[in-house]
Order: C-alpha cells, then sequence, then structure tokens
C-alpha cells in the first residue's frame, strides 16, 4: 500500500471532484490508459512510511500538516491509544491536523486534540 501512494495514480473517477474545483489538471497528469497521476511535485511533499505505533523508537524528526492515522487505534486500548496520541503532538505543526476513522474518538485526550470536525482533529495550542 505505500507502494501505491507513492506512485500516486488514481482511477478518473476519484479525481472527477478535483475538475470541478479546478485541481486536477494543476496537480494531475492523465496517463494514456485514463488514470491520472499526482504531479512529481506534489507527490515530492507527501512521505508514505510504515510506522508500527507501539515501538518507542520513531524515526521522525520533523513536524507534519497532517498525519492521516485512520481506522488503527481502535484496535488499542484507551491507554495505547492515549500514547500514541500524545506522542503526535510534537510531530504536528501548531495549526496541524490527525485524520481518522468514523469510528475513533479520542475526547479523553482533549488535553492534546480537540475536534475540528467528523474524522478532523486539531493539535491543541498551549499557551
Amino acid at each position: 500500500m505505500l507502494e501505491v501512494g507513492r506512485k500516486g495514480i488514481y482511477p478518473a473517477d476519484k479525481v472527477a471532484r478535483l475538475f470541478k474545483a479546478g485541481y486536477a489538471s494543476k496537480y494531475f497528469d492523465k496517463l494514456p490508459d485514463g488514470q491520472f497521476q499526482a504531479k512529481a511535485v506534489l507527490r515530492n511533499m507527501i512521505t508514505f512510511q510504515r510506522l508500527n505505533l507501539i515501538e518507542h523508537n520513531w524515526l521522525l524528526h520533523k513536524q507534519f500538516d497532517a498525519i492521516f492515522c485512520r481506522n488503527v487505534m481502535i484496535y488499542f486500548d484507551r491507554e495505547t491509544q492515549f500514547g500514541v496520541l500524545k506522542r503526535f503532538v510534537p510531530l504536528l505543526k501548531p495549526e496541524g491536523l490527525l485524520f481518522v476513522g468514523h469510528s475513533e474518538n479520542f475526547y479523553f485526550a482533549s488535553e492534546y486534540f480537540h475536534l475540528r470536525g467528523k474524522t478532523v482533529y486539531e493539535r491543541v495550542h498551549k499557551s
């Protein structure tokens, strides 16, 4: 799946909404088979990397605009979820967003994240 993400190739129906918004031609090239590939400039901005959330040695040393962790933490107990969420905080830029699955709710970590949308949490700003 990481390699699929790195290639950035999508069927036309998945990119259709971007055409309506005027983004498709700016960020995607049409391939001969009718699919679309994210332009290299966009692909180079995105990092795809395997990460074991319960291991202690995360080799991440920069801050991200967004972290996508969808439908993963539902398999962890609350204590483990809290520990992972706490470790996400320094990895997100101050306005950074955490995208989670529809069945995930982290109300218990309100000191670190607040709900911004149905499946989007924003990092809490400490003053």
